[in-house]
């Protein structure tokens, strides 16, 4: 008895056991169906619908990847959208006449600052001149070797690379008021400009200089330079790990400075007649090249010039530029665009002799035994080409040209005496004649005496012969008349030297930017590197650096998105900024070349425009196509939950039931512990 009852204990032991090990497995179970939402993560427990969840799994992992894709290209569109929306707005305000007036405004110009007043004395009217800005210009006027004794040649230079001359006299009879000269400049940018110029004075060797500015143009300029550096770094906006507009090359920066130009500058030599001991001397780029004039040189410029650019081609290293000279004007030229170079020159003119003339006085008073004679001397140790020497007879009163006072206060003298007339003799020392020996006042005497003796009518005085040296003497031809004692002159004389003032000057200019029309210009295409690009001048060729980004986001569905910097609307904006840049920096051409950049500006945006639109459609797209495949996700997930999902409220409370269950099983559980041995076996 006591056996079958041991027996039945044990049984009903193993039996809780059971009981506790199997309620402990639901709880679990129930417990991960709570925290998952899933029957069961083994795959096992969903029998035939294994197959299809698999599929379903794999259908939402790849909609995710398309999104985590577009997630990845969507800001990179959005940025490169803001970028373009900024570049519009620059071309719109460009378009705009508020920001690129129709025309340069006027010109300011700094007044003439003339060096030798007796000499050369202008003026220049602006309102009747076209100028170039940045301009320094140089009126240099030398005794002509064409016309007459009196006229000079006037020469004007820019500075960059222009120049002019023509022959002028102002003492033709009858005299010229000097008004209205127009000199137009030819070569360099400044070709085409009209100098309007009056001399007051032009008597002997001098020079003048003035410059021009353009307030309203160079406002332009400075506004296009800002816009440019603007474009240059938009185009080179970094996002991420990547430059927006780099192509392929993520880690370079695409465009290098849009303003970069060759760099020409001109050294013009003002002037026209050169000096022994004269010193010339050019700097560039830390280089000294210098030259002194020798007795036995060609004194020209053009000799000059050649000398200093023979120097600066022979220089070692060689200078990365070239070097030309024509017309005494020596260009140098950089070799690569954004390659510059420093250039300074000065001059050092060897001394000139000051010349001058004795008062003229009466060494011996007309009476009528004798005939009147005055004298003057011309003084100096030599003379200078470019000097003017001049004297004047006057015969009469001017105050009272036709005697008409004189008859008046002296009524019973005859009414024959002559009006009141002047003679005036002018000799200029010109090039010609001073290498032909006239180097000294004494031969310069000589051609005063000659011209005087050639006079028309001839004046009632006579002048001594030639060779008397520089003292000139003057005789009248007739003695006083006894008719009018009251006369105690017959002729008055008055001389002049006016020295000519001829410096040697070298004026440094760096040419503003210029470039031809640009509107029929191919456009640059890959393989070939645009200009701007920060490799061109490297590689010139690179068929993959504009290679765009390309994503997958759906099926069969492959998205190539971005602009390059090579975009051909790029390449109109910048070639467009480039000519409002010129325009501004050329306002003698201004109508061509803002004509040029308006039309150029106006299809820039709207290639811009075309590109934004593009680049807009991506972004949609993307857009759209996300959206798409997150609804797709909310669909897969409702089906996978149908095969997969738990009612959480069924769950929950199923829950809670076993562990009540298996609670109570614990409790008989502790009280089958209370059990000994000695309890089991009875």
């Amino acid at each position: 008895m006591s056996s079958i009852t041991g027996v039945s204990s044990y049984s009903k032991y193993m039996s809780l056991v059971r009981n506790l090990s199997g309620g402990q497995n639901d709880i679990n179970k129930l417990s991960e169906q709570l925290t998952t939402g899933k029957k069961s993560i083994d795959l096992n427990a969903y029998g035939p619908e294994v197959q299809k969840l698999l599929d379903l799994r794999a259908e939402m992992a790849k909609k995710d990847n398309y999104i985590q894709s577009i997630n990845t290209a969507a800001p990179r569109v959005k940025a490169t959208d803001t970028v373009l929306t900024s570049l519009e707005s620059i071309v719109s305000s460009w378009t705009s006449s508020t920001t690129f007036p129709f025309q340069p405004g006027p010109a300011s110009v700094t007044s003439a600052i003339n060096t030798n007043p007796d000499g050369m004395k202008l003026s220049i009217d602006s309102s009747k001149s076209t100028l170039t800005v940045g301009a320094n210009y140089t009126v240099t006027a030398v005794p002509s070797q064409q016309g007459g004794n009196g006229t000079f040649d006037v020469t004007v230079t820019d500075g960059l690379g222009g120049k002019t001359t023509r022959a002028i006299n102002l003492g033709t009879t009858p005299p010229n008021d000097g008004k209205g000269y127009n000199f137009n400049i030819a070569g360099g940018p400044g070709e085409g400009a009209i100098l309007n110029l009056t001399f007051d004075s032009l008597k002997a060797a001098s020079s003048s200089s003035f410059s021009v500015s353009f307030p309203q143009a160079d406002q332009v300029k400075d506004r296009a330079e800002g816009a440019m550096r603007d474009i240059q770094a938009l185009m080179n906006q970094r996002f991420g790990d990547r430059y927006l507009f780099a192509g392929s090359r993520f880690s370079t920066e695409p465009v290098t400075d849009l303003m970069a130009t060759t760099q020409t500058s001109k050294i013009t030599l003002n002037g026209a007649v050169v000096n022994t001991d004269d010193y010339f001397e050019v700097n560039v780029s830390g280089k000294t090249f210098s030259y002194q004039i020798q007795a036995a040189d060609p004194k020209t410029l053009t000799f000059v010039a050649q000398t200093l650019t023979t120097q600066i081609n022979a220089a070692n290293p060689p200078l990365p530029m070239t070097v030309s000279t024509s017309n005494g004007i020596i260009s140098l030229v950089g070799q690569q665009p954004g390659q510059k170079f420093d250039l300074s020159a000065r001059v050092v003119n060897s001394a000139t002799v000051e010349n001058s003339v004795d008062t003229p006085s009466t060494t011996q008073a007309p009476t009528t035994a004798q005939a009147q004679v005055d004298r003057f001397t011309l003084n100096g140790a030599a003379v200078d080409i470019g000097d003017t020497f001049e004297f004047t007879v006057a015969v009469g009163d001017p105050d009272d040209p036709y005697n008409q006072n004189y008859y008046t206060k002296n009524p019973n003298e005859p009414r024959d005496l002559p009006p009141y007339q002047t003679y005036t003799v002018s000799y200029t020392v010109s090039d010609t004649d001073y290498a032909g020996g006239v180097t000294g006042v004494g031969q310069v005497a000589d051609k005063l005496r000659q011209q005087f003796a050639t006079l028309k009518p001839p004046p009632p005085v006579t002048i001594d012969a030639l060779g008397n040296g520089p003292g000139i003497a003057l005789t009248s031809t007739a003695n006083a008349d006894p008719n009018h004692p009251g006369r105690s002159s017959l002729f008055s004389t008055s001389a002049k030297v006016t020295n000519g003032s001829l410096q040697n000057t070298i004026s440094v200019g760096t040419l503003p930017p210029e470039q031809d029309s640009l509107i029929n210009v191919p456009y640059t295409d890959p393989p070939e590197l645009p200009f701007y690009d920060a490799e061109y001048l490297t590689k010139g060729k690179n068929a993959d650096a504009y290679r765009k980004s390309q994503v997958t986001i759906d099926d069969n569905l492959n998205l190539t998105y971005g602009v390059s910097a090579d975009d051909k609307a790029f390449q109109t904006l910048v070639k467009a900024m480039q000519l409002v840049r010129t325009a501004a920096a050329n306002p003698g051409k201004w109508t061509e070349y803002s004509a040029q950049a308006r039309e150029m500006l106006t299809q820039a945006s709207d290639q811009i425009r075309s590109v934004h639109a593009k680049v807009a459609s991506d972004a949609a797209t993307l857009e759209t196509t996300k959206d798409a495949h997150t609804d797709s996700i909310a669909s897969l997930t409702d089906r996978v939950a149908k095969i997969e999902g738990v009612d959480p409220t069924e769950v929950a409370a199923r829950l809670s039931s076993a562990m009540n269950v298996q609670q109570a099983t614990y409790t008989v559980a502790g009280q089958t512990q209370k059990l000994s041995l000695l309890n089991y076996l009875a």
